[in-house]
């Protein structure tokens, strides 16, 4: 009877704190969720937040490679146009089979004063600004191909022969190997610029769909 009577007590006990058993294990789960996610939230709000600032850095370089780009067509397209038409002029005025002395009587009257004009400062002036250019943008390479176009450029104008000596087939060869190859360096520092600037949109972009996609 003893035993039957404390077997019902225990029955009472456990259905006594059955409830709270289940209340503090509920809350001990709720707990350990609520921990867990708050950690899960913190590491997403971290990575947000990194996102957020690579997005930033990138789009300061879009803004500054952008302007770079306005700022070198701004000094080399007046620099670029003049050694173009310097060139077409001159090859223009020695392709014909002519004597010295009248080829030279061209050059002094259609090309000397432009080539007087297109001074060695003046183009070194550009060199300096691509230069300070390159050196905001941080990018060596392109620092190389401005330094190489100024070389380029100033090897092919000293082909420019007011004597009147230099002239026919073989002479035109020379001309326009060395004026394609200051075209390709002219179109490669743009070329090179440009793809900063690609660059540094995607990067933009990317980290921008990332952020939402988050």
């Amino acid at each position: 009877m003893a035993s039957v009577e404390q077997s019902i007590s225990f029955v009472e006990i456990i259905n006594a704190i059955g409830p709270y058993v289940v209340a503090v294990a509920g809350m001990a789960f709720g707990y350990f969720q609520s921990k867990k996610v708050a950690e899960i939230t913190k590491e997403k709000d971290l990575q947000i937040a990194s996102i957020q600032q690579d997005s930033i850095l990138a789009m300061e370089q879009f803004k500054k490679s952008n302007v770079a780009l306005l700022k070198l067509q701004e000094i080399y397209s007046p620099m670029f146009a003049k050694v173009e038409s310097l060139f077409h002029t001159y090859r223009g005025l020695v392709s014909d089979k002519k004597s010295s002395s009248a080829i030279q009587a061209d050059l002094e009257k259609f090309l000397v004063d432009d080539y007087i004009s297109f001074s060695v400062e003046s183009r070194k002036a550009v060199l300096a600004e691509a230069i300070v250019i390159c050196q905001v943008l941080q990018d060596h390479k392109a620092y190389e191909i401005a330094a190489n176009l100024d070389n380029k450029i100033t090897e092919a104008l000293s082909l420019i022969d007011f004597t009147g000596k230099s002239s026919g087939s073989e002479h035109m060869v020379v001309l326009k190997k060395l004026q394609r190859e200051y075209r390709l360096l002219y179109v490669s520092l743009f070329h090179r610029v440009s793809n900063l600037n690609s660059a540094a949109n995607n990067s933009s972009n990317a980290d921008a769909a990332s952020c939402t996609g988050s």
